[in-house]
């Protein structure tokens, strides 16, 4: 997963450097047998926290950024849909090519996990891939998320990736229409999309994963609504109020914790109050989201996210080989795997990362500027 913005808000980092290191845990809780409280709904609110920072960052980016032309213009939404791609393509195509060639050995080594632990058992088809090229060109292009017998069909989480896309490619209209009066075509946008979710339930069509943009789109609006709010600081309360409200309420309702709700709130306060206090608290806060720490697990989180299942998958299934694992011994080896992972990702994010996010400016940079579009 990525971001639009290079470390200009230190919550933002936070969240997205340590919602990929929550992700890790929660899937080496499952495949290695660690504490339930990890390998519960920690892992699905992570991936509902970097949806939100998503939501946050590109329409902050596209309202703030003059390269955009507010994307009113035909080459300000060009290069949009050109930053976005060459920033998650490379890697996940390198993950991608990686985990169907390794899919046959990764599905017998989670078998072997699923033998130490039963209760951790999985439908196998998506390590027992019949027709690799085909699997590969329906996840190259981004479609299968919106196709339920695609949505989990490789050894890799990137189910949330195919949703990404869909987002950044309604984004450019979303933008267009909440700029003429957010409050009420985000209500209108939210109820849309509830309703195909609704549909969809009732149609008996069911995702393995949520990865069909009308099942997350409420995590993602809730993070346009924060950049708003942060951005237009003098609507009056009444109306900053009912965004909240709205986004508040579709986020209780569409996810299955009230987590990702305080999230928001606490995003809120933070984003248009809180970092601008000199308080012992805020200062306290201030200086664990603006830590190195944060700022490098935020550069690597999109490798971390993306790769960690190669690795991890294997790993266990090993460890697990003399029986079920103490709680000691899970952490030290969790803990031992995170920090070969995290240097995996730091060369993924250095080598294909960065090369393919230039190559994206450099094909920008031939971009003829058009004015944009009056309304």
């Amino acid at each position: 997963m990525e971001s639009t913005i290079k470390h200009d808000i230190g919550l933002l980092d936070f969240l997205r450097g340590y919602s990929a290191l929550l992700v890790f845990f929660h899937h080496a809780a499952i495949l290695g047998g660690g504490p339930g409280i990890l390998s519960g709904q920690i892992g699905q609110e992570a991936v509902n926290a970097f949806m939100l920072a998503f939501g946050f960052l590109i329409y902050f980016q596209c309202s703030i950024s003059k390269q955009y032309n507010h994307l009113e213009s035909f080459s300000g939404i060009k290069i949009f849909y050109i930053r976005r791609f060459f920033r998650i393509a490379p890697a996940y195509y390198f993950c991608l090519v990686i985990a169907l060639l390794l899919s046959h050995n990764l599905g017998i080594f989670r078998e072997s996990i699923a033998d130490s632990l039963p209760h951790t058992a999985t439908a196998m088809d998506r390590y027992y891939i019949a027709d690799p090229v085909k699997s590969f060109i329906m996840h190259a292009t981004f479609i299968f998320g919106i196709l339920p017998s695609w949505s989990f069909s490789t050894p890799l989480p990137d189910w949330s990736l195919s949703l990404e896309m869909q987002f950044y490619i309604l984004f450019p209209v979303l933008f267009f229409i909440l700029r003429r009066n957010f409050l009420f075509y985000l209500l209108v946008v939210l109820i849309v999309m509830f309703a195909i979710r609704i549909t969809l339930k009732q149609i008996n069509v069911d995702f393995p994963m949520p990865s069909f943009i009308p099942l997350k789109f409420h995590n993602f609006a809730a993070g346009m609504s924060l950049a708003y709010l942060m951005i237009n600081k003098y609507f009056s309360i009444y109306y900053k109020m009912s965004i909240l409200a709205l986004s508040v309420i579709f986020l209780l309702v569409g996810n299955s914790t009230p987590m990702i709700a305080l999230v928001f709130l606490f995003g809120y306060w933070w984003l248009c109050f809180g970092m601008a206090k000199s308080g012992i608290l805020t200062r306290s806060l201030k200086v664990i989201f603006e830590h190195s720490s944060s700022k490098f697990l935020s550069e690597i989180s999109y490798p971390v996210y993306i790769v960690h299942l190669i690795f991890m998958i294997p790993f266990f299934s090993v460890a697990l080989e003399k029986g079920q694992l103490k709680p000691h011994v899970w952490l030290i080896l969790a803990i031992t795997l995170f920090s070969f992972i995290a240097l995996i990702s730091l060369l993924i994010y250095r080598f294909i990362e960065i090369p393919g996010i230039k190559y994206g400016k450099l094909l920008i940079s031939k971009i003829e500027p058009t004015k944009p579009r009056r309304t």
